[in-house]
């Protein structure tokens, strides 16, 4: 094995064990009340990633089996769409982001977050969306990034919406590190 592959493999390596941790810390019953009827899923991106194929996530999202969440599959690369456009999109705008988690949405848990917590939060309208970009497959993830770094002329922690016809409200919490991350999504675990 050549030096660069070892030095990939081992940063895949590490990204899964990340991704691992964060997933640990949620595998409680009070995340449950966090998981969208879409599911969550946790992506996390290789330094210089430019693919969906160098994102790496749980194959199959989380899901709540007898009220805990639960991975319905392995941690791979290439298996995350949504959540991997939203990393790939971010790093554009921001190349130190390298995690995303998606959450179920409520006005209580936004307002919690604003009032309770240091963390920024945008909202973004769906029917903002240009008519030609909605129709576009794969697009709405990377409009909602760049519509707020637009608005904001930066990436916050949280960019959030109201859902759509057809499309469900969602939170969308990004990070820097798996570490950065679980202290995030700590701070919103107890404000439930």
């Amino acid at each position: 094995m050549d030096k660069s592959n070892e030095i990939n493999s081992q940063e895949k390596s590490e990204l899964i064990k990340q991704i691992q941790e964060i997933y640990n810390h949620i595998r409680i019953k009070k995340f449950c009340k966090l998981i969208p009827e879409v599911r969550s899923n946790i992506a996390g991106a290789l330094k210089n990633a430019k693919t969906k194929e160098e994102i790496a996530g749980i194959d199959g999202r989380i899901t709540i089996v007898n009220g805990l969440p639960k991975a319905c599959g392995d941690i791979k690369f290439g298996v995350a769409e949504h959540t991997a456009r939203l990393v790939l999109t971010a790093k554009k705008y921001n190349d130190s982001i390298n995690f995303v988690i998606n959450l179920k949405y409520s006005p209580d848990l936004i307002e919690h977050i604003h009032t309770k917590t240091d963390l920024q939060l945008q909202e973004l309208r769906r029917e903002d969306q240009p008519e030609d970009l909605r129709k576009k497959e794969f697009s709405t993830m990377q409009w909602l990034i760049k519509e707020c770094v637009s608005k904001t002329g930066k990436l916050p922690d949280i960019i959030w919406d109201k859902g759509a016809i057809g499309k469900e409200p969602m939170i969308r919490l990004f990070a820097k590190s798996s570490t950065e991350m679980i202290e995030k999504l700590k701070k919103i675990i107890d404000l439930i």
